[in-house]
């Protein structure tokens, strides 16, 4: 049989991503029912998985030729650095990802590692299964349902091209998922870059839909760009970082499968339930109107520049600039029996023995809004001191956050706008020592005055990693006040504690690799959620402790790879504080190699993921997580420099039982089969 050549594959290959592209976008741009009135959504970039110092000899700008003067252009050719590079003054740039790993990681829990939880659709709110502490000591807004899903500034990727550099990213999920990116960059001249990325998500709802609309009715509506520059003077002395980041991100929300008071039924027949029979605990649309919708709409302004007098010293500016709008509006009516008529209890009472009340303002609908602006300036020097390279800064934050809603004046509880404005002061400091080539410690301080500090040291090595993390932090906004038509508090919670201490050993032998880890967790005055007599509200604990001892192992040979975590976490005392599942692994197995007398590079393999039995955080009142593994088999390819994948997720639907829920009241998805294809551009 005749071998096919490989470029026609690859011809063949760009002719149908081009096709699944024009129908996407023609599909999209149709108009929905009820548009967002300018609503809002954020997303995450993991770690470079490429980290190839830049080449002495590459040149700065111009064509690159070989000896037969055929142009060469490619990965090596289009590389970038982040802001964090330029202001530790590293020298090393990124080359673009050409790697299968991860390629089939379409949906940003497996992204992440399995480390968040989502509502088991594509684009939906997020959390956290482990205790992560606050990246930054401060008083921040504290809607963070949809942050990993933003473009962060420290994420974003300045580029350096040889040529023109295209990247498209086409996903074709399950049940109607679709996933789109794209992103060009290139330079101006030789010390000026320019270039974006978008993003786009859509993603119908998964039970609860109504006819016509059916499949097609959306519960994720989302898009996130962000546009970036790079300039560098001619002398090499001044160097400057700017990118504007947007978010709109629209989640029509379900509530999780209905379980009325009366019926009271068990995990496994609310299972049942996911499919089209399922009834949702909020209103379903009504002629293609989506009543129940959250919409986070963010704008970022952020710069980066410095200047370099002389050797080992340099001052350096950055500004931010943040706008956050989160919204939530629910046009069903509130009162009593039309609720009691159709089993709905979504929400708690309000108030004190007065069963039946669900509101503070409006029994007809709910209109909350939370407006967030917060401008920030941090001035440093930074160089090298007798074999430290140091950093010392003062920075300075004013924000405002505003809780407004939109409500009849006639209400008998009149609604009155809350503002709150307040402005921070921090000093910090870092520092780094190379002790060896391999080995460095890193030190770092800030404190806000006269409230918040931070404290952070690691020492790396090739075969061991080892830090402290002591930290004093306010509450957010969010914890400390809220004004809406269901939930209303202002608390004066003290500051809270965290004391960290991790280690990690990196042994290694031949294809084997071995990484235990250990991480303990002291924390006090823990800011929690609880159901009181007068509805949600936060709490705050007392001391506690947080134990997790983990292992990584892998194997990586000529043909088969494997790789296996697995976490397990003690929590000592308030064990209802804070819910993580003593058990968590991951597994991936696969074979990797060429096919086809090398015109086609694949891998392809199984992976799976378990979590113990735990009582889970909800987006609303909680009941039990049951055990159950989740199985994947997936196939990712290259055909020159285009990647192909596919995945069918949760093969093991149907054989353990009715399924499982990611979230409380929240199914995750039933066995289904998606693909997708990266293709970079390089001229």
């Amino acid at each position: 049989m005749r071998a096919i050549s490989p470029a026609v594959v690859s011809r063949t290959i760009k002719a149908f991503l081009v096709a699944c592209i024009f129908g996407s976008i023609v599909a999209q741009a149709q108009p929905t029912p009820f548009p967002p009135p300018g609503g809002g959504f954020p997303s995450q970039t993991p770690t470079p998985t490429t980290d190839t110092p830049q080449e002495p000899n590459t040149p700065k700008s111009g064509r690159i030729l070989d000896d037969s003067t055929k142009q060469v252009y490619g990965p090596q050719t289009s590389r970038y650095i982040q802001e964090e590079d330029l202001l530790n003054n590293r020298d090393s740039t990124y080359a673009v990802d050409t790697l299968l790993d991860n390629l089939h990681s379409y949906n940003f829990v497996n992204r992440f590692g399995n480390r968040y939880a989502d509502l088991g659709n594509l684009g939906t709110a997020l959390r956290p299964v482990f205790y992560v502490p606050p990246a930054q000591i401060g008083t921040y807004l504290g809607i963070n349902a949809f942050a990993p899903y933003a473009f962060e500034a420290e994420q974003v990727k300045y580029y350096d091209t040889k040529s023109p550099y295209t990247n498209v990213r086409y996903v074709q999920g399950g049940l109607f998922q679709q996933l789109f990116e794209a992103g060009h960059s290139r330079n101006i001249n030789p010390r000026w870059n320019v270039g974006f990325d978008y993003r786009r998500i859509v993603a119908p709802k998964q039970f609860a839909y109504q006819p016509p609309a059916r499949r097609e009715e959306r519960m994720i509506d989302h898009h996130a760009v962000v546009a970036y520059t790079r300039w560098m003077s001619e002398d090499s002395l001044y160097h400057a970082l700017l990118h504007f980041s947007h978010l709109n991100h629209t989640q029509n929300e379900v509530g999780g499968l209905l379980d009325s008071l009366s019926a009271n039924r068990r995990q496994e027949d609310l299972l049942d339930d996911f499919a089209e029979t399922g009834s949702s605990q909020l209103a379903p649309s009504q002629g293609g109107q989506q009543l129940v919708r959250s919409i986070d709409f963010r704008n970022r302004w952020h710069l980066y520049h410095q200047y370099k007098f002389a050797n080992g010293f340099q001052v350096y500016h950055v500004f931010d600039r943040q706008a956050h709008r989160y919204s939530y509006t629910d046009l069903q009516p509130l009162y009593e029996p039309f609720r009691r008529q159709r089993g709905r209890f979504f929400y708690p009472d309000v108030f004190p023995n007065r069963v039946g009340d669900y509101y503070y303002f409006s029994d007809t609908a709910t209109r909350d809004q939370i407006r967030y602006v917060a401008y920030e300036n941090r001035f440093g020097v930074k160089g090298k001191f007798r074999g430290w390279d140091y950093r010392l800064y003062a920075r300075r934050r004013d924000f405002r956050v505003d809780y407004t809603g939109q409500y009849d004046s006639l209400l008998n509880t009149p609604y009155q706008p809350v503002r709150v404005r307040r402005g921070e002061t921090y000093l910090g400091a870092w520092g780094q020592l190379r002790l060896t080539k391999d080995i460095r410690l890193q030190a770092e301080g800030e404190y806000l005055l006269f409230r918040d500090y931070k404290l952070h040291g690691t020492l790396e090595s090739p075969w061991f990693k080892a830090g402290y993390l002591s930290m004093l932090h306010s509450p957010t906004l969010v914890q400390q006040r809220m004004w809406g038509n269901h939930f209303r508090w202002d608390e004066n919670f003290a500051a809270v504690s965290v004391n960290q201490l991790y280690g990690q050993l990196n042994l290694r032998y031949k294809a084997l690799h071995f990484e235990p880890k250990l991480t303990l967790t002291n924390l006090a005055n823990y800011i929690y959620f609880d159901t009181f007599e007068n509805g949600i509200r936060p709490a705050q604990s007392g001391p506690f402790q947080i134990i997790n001892a983990g292992a990584t192992l892998a194997w990586h040979g000529r043909v088969f790879h494997a790789v296996n975590e697995v976490v397990f976490t003690q929590t000592t005392n308030n064990v209802n504080v804070i819910r993580i599942p003593q058990w968590f692994a991951n597994a991936r197995w696969y074979l990797e190699g060429f096919l086809f007398r090398k015109a086609l590079y694949m891998q392809i393999g199984v992976e799976g993921h378990y979590r113990s039995d735990y009582y889970a955080d909800a987006y609303m009142p909680a009941i039990g997580q049951r055990a159950y593994p989740v199985v994947d088999v997936f196939a990712n390819a290259r055909v020159g420099r285009v990647r192909i994948f596919a995945k069918m997720s949760h093969v093991n639907d149907g054989l353990l039982g009715n399924g499982y829920f990611v979230t409380p009241y929240y199914p995750g998805q039933r066995r289904v089969f998606g693909f997708g294809v990266s293709w970079p551009l390089f001229d």
